[in-house]
């Protein structure tokens, strides 16, 4: 269905626009606007009965934040929750063992 191919391309135009170097109020709007559109498309999951209860998924939600982090703080510059998991599984795990 093309709901589905929406949905994937606005999640990935999402990962590509939030990992600039640089914004401003139009790159954030259309940041937005493509997590609108993620978010949208979507619902064809739950139409077509591959998740009922819709998705809810903690990473998904930390992408409605986004916004707001980068005109608060800047731009990401590529960081992602993997990098902090990595150095929490170093810092804690490991001495640990």
């Amino acid at each position: 269905p093309p709901n589905v191919i929406r949905t994937f391309q606005a999640f990935l135009d999402f990962c590509y626009l939030v990992h600039q170097d640089m914004f401003n109020d139009d790159t954030l709007g259309l940041v937005q606007n493509t997590l609108d559109q993620f978010h949208q498309f979507q619902t064809i999951f739950q139409t077509l009965r591959v998740r009922i209860d819709g998705f809810s998924l903690p990473q998904q939600h930390s992408l409605s934040h986004y916004c707001h982090l980068i005109h608060m703080f800047s731009a990401p510059n590529g960081l992602c929750s993997s990098i902090t998991k990595s150095k929490h599984i170093k810092a804690v795990k490991e001495p640990w063992r």
